[in-house]
């Protein structure tokens, strides 16, 4: 909105009365003051300026000073998009100034109070435009001037972690430079090793490096801090199975199903860590649960292949029929059904299938 920053005139009375009164200057600081507020007042944005920096020359400190040359940065952010993260920054400085001498006024009153609570808003908002700006330079393609952004807001509130983890992204995925992405991340994990969103962060950026023994150690972290997040479960459970870790993944797969009995990620993940370790009865129970959800191809596959290695025919011949009936294309449930039958002597159910696998 133009002039948002110069047109809350009714709080120029409330400075003068606190924030002025609480501090000196000299008789020229004075006189540039009072030109200051009256070319304020009229909205003359550039002297009002010059005014203020005069009396900032004669006391640093004076708060109201600060305030008004922080919203003149503002105002003219918004005039000058161009130029807004530069005047946004030079606003985010000027209120943190302003904002500090105050609040070491002894015995704060509720309208400096106020006017504080008002100042942390306006500096808020100058760092969001920034955040805003850079966001905006990146998605036009812009990928150097969004950096520059990021960093300056980064530099300006090392609480959010939201410009690194931007830096970060653009480090890895738009310039390559997987070195200075670890960097960016290794440095939000020294501010922030509790933030669960992070943790996942690094935890992601490790396993797509294949390093599995480090994305390992922060996906744990990140579950001392969520302790039933199922998407971290299962991104412990593959970091074991890469690791080679069987029973460990099938212990964490099995935390899972214990709060999500049909979860079909995590019943496919117990299924292929059953087979690797050759528990061919708890990877056909896995199997029978997911086709039992829904019918797939390589489930029935799978549940095939086992049923046969386990010599139980009578179910092979059962689950192939399935098959064949979920797909009536697929030569290999038939090929089963054939074996089945010819293990159990149904010589009936074995000329028939034959007869439809000429056919196919």
């Amino acid at each position: 909105m133009k002039y948002y920053a110069i047109l809350a005139l009714a709080l120029l009375t409330l400075l003068s009365a606190c924030a002025g009164s609480r501090q000196k200057l000299s008789p020229v600081g004075n006189i540039n003051l009072k030109d200051a507020d009256v070319y304020y007042q009229q909205k003359n944005v550039d002297k009002a300026f010059d005014s203020y920096q005069k009396v900032l020359q004669d006391n640093p400190d004076h708060a109201k000073a600060l305030r008004r040359v922080a919203d003149i940065y503002l105002y003219r952010g918004e005039e000058n998009p161009d130029k807004d993260i530069e005047y946004n920054k030079k606003a985010y400085e000027a209120y943190t100034r302003a904002i500090n001498v105050m609040e070491t006024f002894p015995n704060l009153k509720e309208d400096e109070l106020i006017e504080i609570r008002d100042m942390k808003k306006r500096k808020l908002g100058a760092w969001t435009k920034i955040f805003i700006s850079a966001d905006k330079q990146l998605s036009l393609g812009n990928t150097m001037q969004a950096i520059e952004g990021f960093e300056i807001a980064a530099a300006l509130d090392k609480s959010d972690i939201r410009p690194l983890v931007k830096l970060k992204d653009i480090y890895e995925k738009d310039l390559k430079d997987e070195v200075k992405a670890e960097e960016l991340l290794l440095k939000l994990y020294e501010t922030k090793p509790k933030e669960l969103v992070l943790l996942q962060e690094i935890g992601a950026f490790y396993f797509n490096k294949k390093d599995f023994a480090k994305s390992l150690g922060f996906f744990l972290q990140a579950k001392e801090l969520s302790p039933l997040d199922i998407n971290i479960m299962m991104n412990i459970s593959f970091c074991y199975f890469e690791l080679e870790k069987m029973p460990e993944a099938l212990a964490i797969t099995k935390e899972i199903l214990a709060i999500e009995s049909r979860n079909i990620d995590a019943l496919t993940n117990a299924k292929i860590i059953s087979m690797n370790a050759e528990d061919d009865q708890a990877a056909i129970d896995y199997t029978k649960t997911l086709l039992d959800i829904r019918p797939d191809d390589t489930d029935f596959l799978h549940i095939c292949n086992l049923l046969n290695k386990t010599k139980n025919f009578p179910e092979l011949i059962t689950y192939a029929e399935m098959w064949y009936r979920y797909d009536e294309t697929s030569r290999e449930a038939v090929q089963y059904i054939i074996l089945g039958a010819n293990q159990t002597k149904n010589k009936t159910m074995e000329i028939r299938y034959i007869d439809i696998l000429k056919k196919m």
